[in-house]
């Protein structure tokens, strides 16, 4: 069953980052993911962003 990740980028001074890819890649294979598998997303404007992934372990 998809996850819904979400949130809002920030740089260090609490600025939304946006013009930018937010990834995360599996870490190992499972029955619902593949070892390497990306997923990715672009914050929006105020850096907001969300993504459906499969349960596993990303970096």
């Amino acid at each position: 069953m998809p996850v819904l990740i979400s949130g809002v980028l920030k740089d260090g001074t609490g600025t939304p980052v946006q013009n930018c890819t937010i990834q995360l890649k599996a870490c190992r294979t499972s029955t619902t993911v593949v070892v390497n598998t990306v997923a990715s997303e672009n914050p929006d404007d105020a850096g907001r962003y969300s993504m459906d992934v499969e349960q596993g372990q990303y970096t």
